[in-house]
């Protein structure tokens, strides 16, 4: 019998899920039944209004009954259109975390699960010795990058022309989730205002409403959409190396370095993290990856020094 790991990410999707079963689902049940019981006798009351409005000789009681209701339905009316909203701006929020939740937890699980397939290949590599290269025994070990990741942050793709290094789809999730949180809410926010209000929209009305709402989520991210896009890329039609910001030939990559590095966080915890670097023929060194899935950026590292056909230098990363 395979025994049960509480390192197993789909331990703690029970956590969530129960939540949402047993506590969130019988509350907006209950919720959508008072608010539909709600709606009923509104119906009720305006029904009441229209027939009480088409007598033609109607009693002190009915006129009564007519100035009562005339005044209670447009309240009610408004009220019960303003929480419609207020459910929808809730029900897009839940279906934007059951998005987030499905695509981080479903990303992770597809990712742990194609590293350890019974079909990935055992292949033969050989590291290069930076000690007997001229500019491999200068190199500096320090890492390129201060922070990283201890879980799978990046990703290399393969494209048309060679590879690309990109944001992992764990973190393409989080991103888009802020990025619909925030549509969501402003969305449904400018929406409510042209049904209910009777003043036109003015330019600081408009601001206040897009900051006060969604806002900051949609700029967030809006933000993290482009700041998660390709990192680098590896065009073999071009033959060149975009990274950096600048354009790399391929003639001036020289080799591949791995490293690993010890990242002290706070509330977090520590953890170890490494990084593939592109080291040029003047020394210079350009982060390809980083990021604390070693063995899937050990296997990233073995296309990417095939594809360019340079030789890796590595210090204890085993």
């Amino acid at each position: 019998m395979k025994k049960v790991s509480l390192n197993n990410s789909w331990f703690f999707a029970i956590i969530p899920i129960g939540i949402f079963i047993f506590v969130a689902l019988p509350q907006l049940q209950n919720t959508y039944e008072s608010f539909h019981k709600r709606e009923m006798e509104m119906q009720q009351s305006v029904r009441e209004l229209d027939s009480l409005q088409q007598l033609t000789n109607p009693t002190r009681k009915d006129l009564n009954n007519i100035k009562r209701l005339e005044i209670s339905v447009p309240i009610h009316q408004l009220s019960i259109g303003k929480q419609r909203y207020t459910y929808y701006k809730t029900g897009g929020m839940l279906a934007v975390l059951a998005f987030m939740f499905i695509g981080m937890f479903g990303s992770s699980y597809w990712a742990q699960r194609k590293k350890k397939s019974s079909s990935n290949k055992q292949i033969e590599f050989s590291f290069g010795d930076f000690t007997t290269d001229a500019i491999g025994q200068h190199i500096s070990w320090n890492a390129v990058k201060g922070s990283g990741s201890n879980f799978l942050s990046e990703r290399l793709k393969k494209t048309a022309f060679g590879y690309k290094i990109t944001s992992s789809p764990y973190l393409k999730f989080v991103a888009w989730s802020f990025f619909l949180m925030g549509l969501n809410y402003v969305a449904w926010s400018y929406v409510e205002f042209f049904e209910f209000s009777k003043e036109s929209l003015t330019f600081m009305q408009g601001g206040k409403m897009f900051f006060t709402s969604g806002g900051p989520f949609l700029l967030v991210g809006t933000f993290l959409l482009f700041s998660f896009g390709a990192k680098a890329q590896l065009n073999a039609q071009k033959r060149k190396v975009f990274v950096d910001g600048e354009i790399i030939p391929f003639q001036q990559v020289y080799a591949l370095q791995v490293l690993s590095k010890f990242v002290e966080g706070n509330k977090s915890g520590s953890y170890y993290c490494y990084e593939v670097n592109l080291v040029t023929q003047n020394g210079n060194r350009h982060n390809l990856l980083n990021h604390g899935d070693k063995e899937y950026l050990l296997s990233d590292m073995v296309k990417i020094s095939r594809f360019l056909k340079v030789p890796v230098w590595n210090r204890g990363v085993v």
